[in-house]
């Protein structure tokens, strides 16, 4: 069994969390440029996106709506929150965040993938554990696991999730201005009781 594990384990290449212990997010200050320049990925190799559902996706785009932080005609969705892709012919990958804003701020990443390697990778793999994914046509840049879906922008879909992030959003800016109002005030009954 054991044998068996590292058997599939060394077929399936590395497995690297994207933004390692960060994960995929625009909170937190990930340099995914510094993250993905310090890795090499080869075919065979795995990334997983792991991230809050509520607040983040995935999409693969184009190099020129990478550049240009354009999402509205992605190639690919994903919307797990871990998301795993395996890496399965020598090109360059790109994916960003459609969260209004993220990009922008940096929630973004080129994946440069090189020929499959014979021997070790000497960049560490993310996570200790091994993800399966179908590999599917080796013709593709990427097969997406098959919870993940294949998309095409529809403007409705779009506006829809784009009002609900909106909404979420604001609660969140509610509640936070409520909890700071909260604090003001018993920062200034402490106050007038000294």
């Amino acid at each position: 069994m054991v044998s068996l594990m590292a058997l599939c384990g060394a077929c399936s290449g590395a497995v690297y969390r994207v933004g390692d212990s960060a994960g995929w997010t625009a909170m937190g200050g990930v340099d995914y440029n510094n993250w993905a320049s310090s890795k090499t990925f080869h075919v065979g190799d795995t990334i997983v996106f792991e991230y809050e559902t509520m607040f983040d996706n995935v999409k693969q785009v184009r190099e020129n709506d990478f550049r240009t932080c354009n999402v509205s005609s992605p190639m690919v969705t994903y919307f797990s929150g871990s998301d795993s892709v395996t890496l399965n012919r020598p090109t360059n990958l790109y994916f960003t965040c459609d969260v209004p804003g993220h990009c922008e701020a940096g929630q973004k990443v080129e994946i440069r993938v090189l020929p499959a390697s014979t021997g070790s990778s000497t960049s560490s793999p993310g996570p200790s554990t091994f993800t399966f994914v179908n590999s599917g046509s080796p013709s593709t840049d990427m097969q997406p696991h098959p919870a993940h879906k294949r998309t095409t922008s529809n403007p409705c879909d779009d506006s829809f999730v784009l009002f609900i992030l909106l909404v979420r959003r604001l609660w969140m800016t509610v509640l936070l201005v409520l909890v700071l109002l909260e604090l003001y005030q018993i920062k200034k009954k402490n106050n007038n009781n000294v």
